[in-house]
């Protein structure tokens, strides 16, 4: 997923827009805490396999755990996107109900109707002027901010009456599992047999188990690990292609060069530029 009109804050969150031609149908590398609301369009989302119908006032709040893709998205679908990192997140939970974050795993998706919409616009257009001028207790206005949105959640969920089960299928763990073993070793494995092993599986069974509940093959979620990878060393570091290919074990750089250039469309120096 890229982010149209991103706003990087050194305080631990990243922002910007999402849209039909930048969300992809590939399970999106998440940050620590992601918060995405839907400001117009339609479309579903799947989290960790239970698919959810989203619309204008959608909101979703999932963690670096959860896999999460969308599909059927409409053409004026947009999406307001906040990605916090690790830190702000943690102080952002601090005086969160802990029965809050078990509401949201089972109940990730949300809607605001009526009031609430229009008591959402006045908080998002605050965080924009607080992220567009950063000044000296930003991160603390953020962090209320989040806290006081979190709270207000919280405000209409009766934990008494929520009953909560959720069963996983043998084969959807084993997709958690390959998710998260790609996240993990993409650096240094590009083979399916890799995974398969250190998953007890055959290459063709966790092909056919990726396929039925992911959409991708195995190696194309590889790949695109791979890429994400790529992309970072050189949107972020200094590094040379020789040494990015070094990093992330490729025994030719020209080889990395034709890799990314296949999956991307562009070589990596001329992806660079663009950045």
């Amino acid at each position: 997923m890229e982010l149209v009109d991103k706003i990087s804050l050194k305080i631990g969150v990243d922002y910007g827009l999402s849209t039909v031609d930048t969300l992809g149908t590939y399970p999106l590398q998440l940050a620590y805490l992601s918060f995405f609301f839907v400001e117009s369009g339609e479309g579903r989302v799947s989290i960790d396999f239970k698919e959810y119908t989203l619309s204008r006032g959608s909101f979703i709040v999932v963690g670096e755990d959860n896999i999460v893709s969308f599909k059927d998205c409409s053409d004026t679908f947009s999406m307001q996107c906040y990605l916090i990192r690790r830190d702000l997140a943690s102080d952002i939970a601090y005086v969160l109900p802990n029965e809050l974050f078990s509401y949201l795993h089972y109940y990730p998706k949300q809607q605001f109707r009526g009031e609430d919409m229009v008591i959402y616009q006045m908080w998002q257009s605050l965080n924009m002027h607080l992220m567009k001028h950063t000044i000296t207790y930003t991160k603390r206005i953020l962090c209320n901010q989040f806290q006081s949105l979190f709270l207000t959640l919280s405000e209409h969920v009766n934990y008494n009456d929520l009953v909560i089960e959720k069963h996983y299928s043998r084969q959807e763990e084993l997709c958690w599992k390959f998710w998260d073993l790609i996240s993990k070793h993409a650096k240094a494995h590009r083979d399916v047999a890799f995974y398969a092993g250190e998953l007890f599986v055959t290459p063709y069974y966790l092909s056919q188990v990726t396929q039925q509940f992911l959409n991708y093959s195995p190696k194309e979620l590889i790949n695109r690990q791979v890429i994400l990878e790529i992309k970072h060393y050189l949107v972020n570091t200094e590094l040379s292609i020789s040494q990015i290919a070094e990093v992330l074990h490729f025994d030719d750089p020209s080889y990395m060069g034709r890799f990314f250039k296949r999956e991307v469309g562009i070589n990596p120096l001329e992806f660079r530029r663009k950045r």
